[in-house]
């Protein structure tokens, strides 16, 4: 049997360097991170800075006029927030003429109602004057045999603001109901606004040829109470001024006590109330 050859040995690779030759070569892999460390701490540290630039930057001013420019294109793409915000201004300022005519008007006629109030209130509704009687005098008319009366009348007028002008009017003197004496009032002696006088001449009437047995026995001198009624109605006028307004009827009715009926009858008291009728 044919024997096999074998093949030639190989020649024995070299043993690898030692760890020592490596190290020699190459370093340990231990020492460059030591020296590593080393040289970082042995060199100061810095702060870093990072500027970024914008491709864009413009470097220059623009002109004023594109700061208007862009505003209005700014308004006309939002809506024209700032030029409504100037047209409102506009309209307040154009509607201030109108608001002054407005409260010039209130005013005005908040001054013509006071005014008609204030007339309502001191012309059309014045103050009734006070009346008092001053004296009654007492004529024995033989020739007609009757008994007139002449009253003198003093009129108050409490009105600060208003005249009272007083016209024509009638006048009546009883005696328990019974009618002694009536005529006519004339105006006022002076017309004056503060104080006014009337002079009031009654023309007696008969009844039957006798009066009451009181009044009789007045006439013959006695000094016995006796109660007697002046009635007078009179037309007013109230002025202010020089103008004169609506008319009035007023009413009179005094009371009267006298002391006999001699030819100055002596008033022992009286009381005397007036009202407007109208």
């Amino acid at each position: 049997m044919a024997e096999r050859a074998l093949p030639p040995a190989l020649p024995a690779s070299p043993e690898p360097a030692s760890s020592s030759a490596v190290s020699t070569a190459f370093g340990s892999p231990l020492e460059p991170v030591a020296a590593t460390a080393a040289s970082a701490a042995a060199t100061p540290t810095h702060d870093t800075y990072v500027v970024q630039v914008q491709k864009d930057q413009i470097y220059r001013v623009p002109p004023p006029e594109n700061a208007y420019l862009a505003e209005r294109y700014r308004n006309e793409r939002g809506g024209g927030g700032n030029k409504k915000s100037g047209t409102s201004s506009e309209g307040s300022a154009a509607c201030s003429p109108c608001v002054l005519r407005t409260l010039g008007a209130l005013l005005a006629a908040a001054a013509l109602v006071s005014a008609a109030v204030l007339i309502s209130l001191v012309v059309l509704r014045p103050g009734v004057p006070g009346f008092s009687v001053d004296r009654i005098t007492v004529i024995n008319s033989t020739r007609q045999q009757r008994v007139d009366y002449d009253v003198f009348l003093t009129a108050v007028n409490p009105n600060k603001m208003t005249a009272l002008w007083y016209r024509s009017g009638k006048a009546r003197l009883t005696h328990h109901g019974t009618t002694l004496a009536k005529g006519d009032v004339g105006q006022p002696a002076d017309g004056g606004e503060d104080a006014t006088d009337f002079s009031v001449l009654l023309q007696g009437v008969k009844h039957n040829g006798r009066l009451p047995k009181t009044v009789e026995k007045g006439f013959s001198g006695s000094k016995d109470h006796l109660a007697l009624q002046l009635t007078v109605e009179v037309t007013v006028q109230v002025h202010v001024g020089a103008l004169g307004f609506g008319q009035r009827r007023l009413a009179v009715d005094c009371g009267i006590t006298a002391a006999g009926l001699g030819k100055d009858v002596h008033i022992a008291s009286q009381n005397c109330k007036s009202t407007f009728r109208n």
